[in-house]
C-alpha cells in the first residue's frame, strides 16, 4: 500500500506540530512506541521522527518491525518539518514489516516511523544500518560443491561487526538442499534468503545446527536463486572455513530441468549485424571442481560435433576438448545425487557460448558477446585449475 500522493507532494502534511527528531547512528536499533499523544499526519496516523547521518554512495537500509500494527516507513532529505524527495514503504521487509534502502548522499536521512492504519499504536523496532566495503562479491556455487574460504578483516561486515562472504546457488522446485558451514577458527553462522547478500531478506538463520560450533540449514528449493551469507557468530572473528551445498540426506536426485528453445521466435535477419567482432573482459563466478569443468568441456565437445564451436576465438580451435573431458572423468562421481546437474550445466554452457556468439539475448537485446566471454573465461579457469594449457586471451 502506498499513501496518497498529497501526503508526500511537498514533504509531509501534519495534523499536529512536529517534535524534534531522535538522532540515530548507523547500526543502532531503537525500541520505540507509537502512542495516541504522538504527532500525526493528516490521515490521522501517528509517527515518530528520526535522523541518521549517511555516507556518500553507500547504501543505508532502514527496517521497521512491529507485532502491534502494520509498519510504515517514509524517508527523505530536508528535515522532519519539511521532508524532501521522500520515499515510502509498507511491506518491503516481509509480512507487515517495512524496509527502505537509500543510497547515501553524505547528508542526513530523515525517517518517519509510522503505521498504515489511522490511530494505530504500539511498540516497534527501528534499525538503520549500512554494510561496509560496498557491494560484496557473490561466488556462484553448484549443488554438490564444497568450497574452502576465509573470513578476513577486509571482508564485508554486518551491523553487528561480524564479517561475511557471499555465495549463491540455483535451486530447483521440490529439491531440498543442505548447507553446512564448519570452522576450527570461529563459531560458524549461516543466513540464507533472497534479494542479495547486502540486502538479504533472510528465510533462515542458524548457529550450531551442524553440531558443535558448526552451522547447518536445510532449504526447500523453489527454483529461485538462493543467497548465502557465510558468517561468524561474533563480531570481528576471522579464519578459515568450509562451506558445502548438497541434496539433503535421503533426497532422490531431482529430474534434470526440461530444455527450452529460447530463440524460437528469433528474427534471423538480425543475426549477421549482431555478431560480436570482439569480446569484453569479464570474470566468471563458475567453480572449477571436476564436475563443473566436466560440463564446461562437454559443452565444447558438443558444439564441435555440431560444427558450431567458437573456434575463431583465441586458441580454441587448436585444443582437443574431448581429451580434456576424458581426463576429468575419473574425478567425477557419476553416482552422486548432484551428477544429475552435469547434463543441465553442459546445456547451459553451450547456450552461453552460442547466445554470446550470436550477439543477441533471447529477448532480442544485444549482449556484446558477454555470455561467450564468460564461457571462455570459465573454460580458461578450468584449464588452469587442472594444470592444462588455457585458452589464450580472446
Amino acid at each position: 500500500m502506498l499513501r496518497p500522493a498529497f501526503i508526500l507532494a511537498v514533504a509531509a502534511v501534519f495534523a499536529t506540530p512536529v517534535a524534534a527528531q531522535t538522532r540515530l547512528t548507523l547500526g543502532q536499533t531503537v525500541i520505540g512506541e507509537l502512542t495516541s499523544s504522538d504527532q500525526t499526519l493528516n490521515d490521522q496516523t501517528h509517527f515518530d521522527c528520526f535522523s541518521v547521518e549517511t555516507v556518500a554512495d553507500r547504501r543505508v537500509q532502514v527496517d521497521m518491525t512491529s507485532d502491534d500494527f502494520d509498519s510504515y516507513l517514509m524517508a527523505g532529505g530536508g528535515a522532519c518539518t519539511q521532508m524532501t524527495d521522500a520515499v515510502q514503504d509498507d511491506d518491503g521487509g516481509g509480512g507487515l514489516n517495512a524496509r527502505i534502502v537509500h543510497m547515501g548522499t553524505g547528508r542526513p536521512l530523515y525517517i518517519f516511523a509510522n503505521s498504515v492504519g489511522a490511530g494505530a499504536t504500539g511498540s516497534y523496532r527501528l534499525r538503520a544500518w549500512s554494510s561496509t566495503g560496498g557491494t560484496p562479491t557473490v561466488t556462484r556455487l553448484n549443488v554438490g560443491q564444497t568450497v574452502n574460504g576465509t573470513l578476513s578483516t577486509s571482508d564485508m561486515t554486518l551491523p553487528d561487526s561480524s564479517h561475511y562472504d557471499c555465495f549463491s546457488v540455483n535451486t530447483r522446485a521440490g529439491q531440498q538442499l543442505q548447507i553446512d558451514m564448519t570452522s576450527n577458527d570461529f563459531d560458524s553462522y549461516l543466513s540464507v534468503g533472497s534479494g542479495a547478500c547486502e540486502e538479504l531478506a533472510a528465510s533462515a538463520r542458524d548457529d550450531d545446527g551442524g553440531g558443535g560450533l558448526n552451522a547447518r540449514i536445510v532449504h526447500d528449493g523453489d527454483g529461485a536463486v538462493l543467497f548465502i551469507q557465510a558468517n561468524s557468530a561474533s563480531a570481528g572473528e576471522t579464519g578459515a572455513y568450509q562451506l558445502r551445498i548438497a541434496p539433503a540426506q535421503g533426497q532422490s536426485p531431482a529430474p534434470a530441468p526440461a530444455r527450452q528453445e529460447p530463440y524460437a521466435n528469433l528474427d534471423t535477419s538480425r543475426l549477421a549485424a549482431s555478431r560480436p567482432t570482439s569480446l569484453p573482459a569479464v570474470t566468471s563466478e563458475w567453480g572449477t571442481d571436476a564436475m563443473t569443468c566436466f560440463a564446461v568441456y562437454g559443452a565444447m565437445v558438443a558444439m564441435t560435433a555440431e560444427n558450431v564451436a567458437p573456434r575463431e576465438w583465441g586458441n580454441v580451435g587448436q585444443i582437443d576438448y574431448a581429451a580434456r573431458q576424458a581426463r576429468l572423468r575419473s574425478r567425477v562421481d557419476f553416482n552422486s545425487p548432484e551428477a544429475v546437474m552435469i547434463e543441465f550445466n553442459t546445456a547451459n554452457f553451450k547456450s552461453m557460448a552460442l547466445v554470446g556468439a550470436i550477439g543477441l539475448a533471447p529477448n532480442g537485446q544485444p549482449n556484446q558477446g558477454r555470455p561467450l566471454a564468460e564461457y571462455l573465461t570459465a573454460l580458461a579457469n578450468c584449464d588452469r585449475a587442472h594444470n592444462l594449457v588455457p585458452v589464450t586471451r580472446y
